[in-house]
């Protein structure tokens, strides 16, 4: 009987210090035009975005990963869309060579959105971080320059074209609102993030989530006006989903919202 007891015990400690030894991986995605989170753009005098964000959750334990996707300023959409998703596979690895034995996607604009997306194809992840996602299809579809942009693309698709690069007119989300903008890619780079068949449908994502999400919307951002009715409540239920407001433009919602995603997170892993 001792020896079965020391047994359970020897096996008890095990499980206690792998669990102890447990590292939370988490991939963080900047925005449109943007660099990667917690860098100043190269060439500008803009502040870093996310920076207190990163440290706090280094602070905190978490190993965390910042690609520079194929939406930022330096790339300007080099990949299509299904392209760029395959990249997050490469930060999630980096993160496992590191030591996390479990991973969180998360992002800010462009980099939420692609979150959202991530975590619907995908249930071999903790959860999904969503700062701000924005660049839903639908909605931008419905402004003057952006259909005319995706007719535009549409038609030099059909024209055989679809590979060459061009300008197409597009609306961006920055620290004093939305602004007006010209993005240099091909037709079906374009159509990957616009068109009618795009991935990036931020409802449609949602609703298809497979993991507890954490949406955090800044009060000042116009890109978050519609609130949880847009795409939040469509998500899967589940005890971990939240929706949180803060006090912050659209740039300064990773940062407003690191208590928040501290107390997530710490929800998150106890459930594991």
């Amino acid at each position: 009987m001792k020896r079965i007891l020391a047994t359970i015990l020897a096996f008890t400690l095990i499980a206690f210090a792998a669990q102890a030894d447990d590292k939370i991986g988490i991939v963080l995605m900047h925005g449109k035009q943007g660099a990667p989170l917690g860098n100043a753009p190269i060439g500008s005098n803009r502040p870093a975005i996310g920076g207190r964000l990163i440290d706090d959750l280094k602070s905190a334990g978490y190993l965390v990963e910042t690609p520079e996707m194929c939406w930022s300023g330096r790339r300007g959409l080099d990949h299509t869309f299904d392209q760029c998703l395959r990249e997050i596979d490469g930060a999630i690895e980096k993160l496992r060579l590191r030591g996390a034995t479990a991973i969180v996607v998360g992002g800010l604009s462009q980099g939420g959105n692609a979150a959202l997306a991530y975590g619907a194809q995908h249930s071999d992840i903790l959860g999904v971080i969503a700062y701000a996602p924005a660049d839903d299809p639908t909605s931008k579809a419905n402004t003057p320059a952006v259909a005319g942009a995706i007719a535009k693309a549409q038609d030099l698709m059909v024209q055989g074209q679809g590979d060459e690069k061009t300008t197409f007119d597009d609306i961006n989300t920055g620290p004093n609102g939305s602004f007006a903008m010209t993005l240099n890619t091909t037709p079906n780079i374009y159509l990957s993030f616009y068109g009618p068949d795009s991935e990036t449908s931020i409802p449609t994502n949602t609703a298809n989530l497979k993991v507890p999400l954490l949406w955090v919307a800044g009060d000042k951002d116009p890109s978050q006006r519609r609130g949880p009715a847009f795409a939040f409540n469509k998500a899967p239920s589940n005890p971990l989903n939240r929706y949180v407001t803060v006090s912050a433009t659209h740039t300064e919602t990773p940062n407003a919202g690191r208590e928040a995603t501290l107390a997530w997170l710490k929800d998150l892993t106890a459930k594991q």
